[in-house]
């Protein structure tokens, strides 16, 4: 009993503890909420490239829906210095981590609109999002897709690890926006060249939030999709629809009982890039 309290008293310390800096690579060294959960994400976006799935222009414009600490932003700003980005984040903690990344990388303000809020199908003034402070990038929506994953790990390890990252669980109501309501701000805007969307089984709400007029901009997208939420097929369906060539790649840290892509769309219609 007493090891099991003083287990929680650390894991609680650690999820209320101030933001630390920690380099993840050679180049990069960010502020940080949960370390484990902050070099997941370097190693998919920075050693995998998982969101390189096209060149893009010079000046490209971005739209990072769930920006987590902003190691997308970073990353997308150091190969596209002119890219101006459009980046959601609605917890609190998380988006305060994202500002201070900003600007210790000296980013621009005006190259990076970000937003204290989720995207959706419709505009909420306040819905309960879980926030798990020791793995900031599963805070969710949907937290029964959670309960899923654990019962789909096939190793007490990984059910272990689960509970872990879990441990401290916080419901944070935060506002959801359509996506178009905030491209409708940019009046001169004529091509969308990425959109990135991970927002753990909430990515078709966020999907639903695009009005046509704003899809026929978009050149290349990028969804991330546990098969256990369901969606796949629907996302694939939809994207299809709207014009895209598509296809999924299987994340390479997986679980084979519970696998989860990244499903990509690509406009090919003989415009230039």
């Amino acid at each position: 009993m007493g090891d099991a309290s003083a287990s929680k008293a650390t894991i609680t310390a650690m999820s209320q503890q101030e933001p630390q800096l920690l380099q993840l690579g050679p180049d990069l060294t960010v502020y940080i909420g949960a370390e484990r959960d902050a070099r997941f994400i370097y190693k998919e976006i920075y050693q995998d490239n998982c969101y390189d799935i096209t060149p893009l222009p010079s000046n490209a414009f971005i739209i990072d829906a769930g920006a987590n600490i902003g190691l997308f932003t970073l990353y997308m700003k150091a190969k596209y210095p002119s890219a101006h980005i459009l980046a959601f984040e609605p917890v609190p903690q998380i988006l305060d981590i994202f500002r201070r990344n900003l600007a210790l990388h000296n980013v621009p303000t005006p190259d990076v609109d970000v937003h204290a809020c989720a995207l959706g199908a419709d505009s909420v003034p306040a819905k309960p999002l879980t926030y798990f402070p020791n793995a900031p990038g599963n805070s969710t929506f949907v937290p029964e897709e959670k309960d899923l994953l654990r019962k789909a790990l096939p190793a007490e390890h990984y059910q272990r690890m689960i509970d872990r990252s879990s441990a401290g669980a916080t419901k944070v109501d935060v506002p959801v926006e359509r996506l178009s309501r905030f491209l409708d701000n940019y009046p001169d805007l004529k091509q969308i060249d990425f959109l990135k969307v991970d927002v753990e089984s909430w990515e078709l709400d966020v999907l639903h939030g695009i009005d046509d007029r704003h899809w026929d901009m978009v050149r290349n997208a990028a969804v991330e999709v546990s098969e256990l939420s369901g969606l796949r097929g629907e996302i694939e369906a939809l994207l299809k629809s709207k014009g895209f060539q598509v296809e999924r790649e299987l994340a390479s840290w997986s679980y084979e009982t519970a696998p989860t892509y990244t499903v990509l769309a690509r406009r090919h219609d003989g415009e230039e890039l």
